[in-house]
């Protein structure tokens, strides 16, 4: 938020304002659902500072069926890393986690016209680039290894439970699990694990703090942050998620590490904030927003630009 609105009477509105940008459009980062009609026509970034916390990519593709009579297409949107191979980014490598009917589990080169597509890999949950490798955590515990040269490794030590949901993310420099575990007749819809990648050692150590890290999990990708970007201190520790229903009906929740406990952001106002509805020192005129373009040419185009072109989630601080 500007510095000048710092010592705000209002203490629900936040001083940041988390934000996913798909294809230019702004969307919420846990449900993916849009926030075009509920947004003014211009938003006065000039006196705000943009963070991009993470990003992400999604691979679209259609799959046609054919039928007796006609012909259908299913068009599928699918989670998938880059590893680039050069400073400049030409060289790089894609892999992506397909599926109809039969589970894929495929690496592109660039350059290439055709997927490399790994054998008697099922049940993968995840893929994340780190260290200059691929990871891919399956249904079973078990973590696959992939590096550029297409040299497949396994850590043979599993983790979790085989029925839990699994994530993988980088924080604070390390890679991590994070086990989502469905439960029932209990106060909290869900539970979470975490292990960190003793990368010497090839194996999963189980932590319970986060420290001050928050993780926010998405649809597609999964990003973590430092509760110090969000102005609350050290006060980290929590899992943002989103469950049931679809896209325009998932329920947002709050998972406290330390307590062990989920609560629906609904019910968490300073928490709820942080995504929805959009603070009110952000919401300008047009008029307030050319008289600034005109003062410093060249800065609301910046800044917007990182937002649509990365494609990123920002907290505006």
């Amino acid at each position: 938020m500007p510095p000048a609105t710092e010592n705000r009477s209002n203490q629900t509105d936040p001083s940041c304002w988390l934000i996913k940008i798909s294809d230019g459009k702004p969307l919420n980062p846990l449900t993916d659902s849009g926030l075009n009609a509920n947004l003014p026509k211009v938003l006065d970034l000039i006196n705000c500072q943009v963070i991009e916390l993470g990003h992400g990519y999604v691979g679209r593709y259609s799959v046609h069926i054919n039928y007796r009579f006609r012909g259908l297409y299913r068009n599928y949107i699918e989670k998938v890393e880059i590893l680039r191979l050069s400073p400049d980014g030409d060289d790089f490598m894609v892999v992506g986690l397909f599926s109809h009917g039969v589970e894929y589990f495929a690496l592109l080169k660039s350059g290439e016209n055709e997927w490399t597509v790994l054998e008697n890999m099922h049940g993968i949950q995840d893929i994340i680039t780190f260290n200059n490798k691929f990871y891919a955590i399956e249904q079973s515990g078990g973590t696959i290894i992939v590096d550029q040269f297409f040299s497949v490794g396994f850590i043979q030590h599993a983790v979790g439970s085989p029925t839990s949901r699994k994530f993988l993310v980088e924080s604070s420099g390390n890679l991590l699990i994070v086990e989502m575990i469905f439960l029932e007749n209990s106060e909290s819809n869900a539970g979470f694990r975490i292990f960190k990648l003793d990368e010497e050692n090839q194996k999963w150590d189980e932590i319970k703090s986060l420290g001050d890290q928050i993780l926010i999990l998405g649809l597609h990708q999964m990003f973590s942050v430092s509760a110090y970007e969000f102005h609350w201190g050290d006060q980290g520790n929590l899992i943002f998620y989103s469950i049931d229903g679809n896209v325009e009906d998932r329920v947002m929740y709050v998972f406290d590490l330390e307590k062990g406990i989920s609560i629906p952001l609904e019910n968490c106002p300073v928490y709820c904030n942080l995504f929805w509805p959009l603070p009110v020192w952000l919401n300008s005129s047009e008029s307030v927003v050319s008289s600034s373009m005109e003062a410093t040419p060249g800065t609301e185009f910046a800044n917007l630009g990182i937002c649509e072109d990365v494609g990123s989630s920002f907290s505006s601080s």
